[in-house]
């Protein structure tokens, strides 16, 4: 139940996520916006300069292996929209179910470069990250229940 009902919201989602692709011009502040905050993010961790340049090889090497399965998403979602415009339902399934799998390849590879890095950090910076994330999610939470 709790799994179906997950599957139709990101459904949804996904199907509703496509009308903000034709508002194109605002992708690139939102990733300036995203990183910065992760610069940020890791500035308050004080890495060593061996630190930042593993760190930095780590995410080229994501962002090179995460770059073909960009290019296909990009490709989905132009299909996408085209069945959308078609009202083409079955190719709508079968391109969100296609959309949310490359999706979950971006966060495997995400996932991975941020595993790598934290192998890379000390005790004290590991307990820095975890202090900053709960921060993070304090201020997520607040920001839900005042809206």
């Amino acid at each position: 139940m709790q799994f179906t009902r997950k599957f139709a919201t990101w459904t949804a989602l996904a199907a509703l996520g496509v009308s903000g692709l034709f508002a194109a011009q605002t992708a690139p502040a939102q990733h300036w916006r995203r990183h910065a905050g992760f610069q940020h993010f890791m500035s308050n961790l004080n890495l060593s300069d061996t630190q930042k340049t593993q760190v930095k090889s780590i995410f080229q090497d994501a962002r090179q292996s995460a770059m073909p399965i960009r290019q296909q998403l990009r490709q989905t979602r132009k299909s996408l929209r085209a069945a959308i415009q078609a009202n083409d339902t079955a190719q709508i399934q079968q391109l969100t179910a296609t959309e949310g799998s490359e999706f979950g390849q971006l966060a495997g590879i995400r996932s991975s470069a941020m595993a790598k890095v934290y192998q890379n950090l000390t005790p004290d910076q590991k307990s820095k990250l975890e202090s900053l994330r709960e921060a993070r999610h304090a201020r997520h939470a607040a920001t839900k229940q005042a809206s």
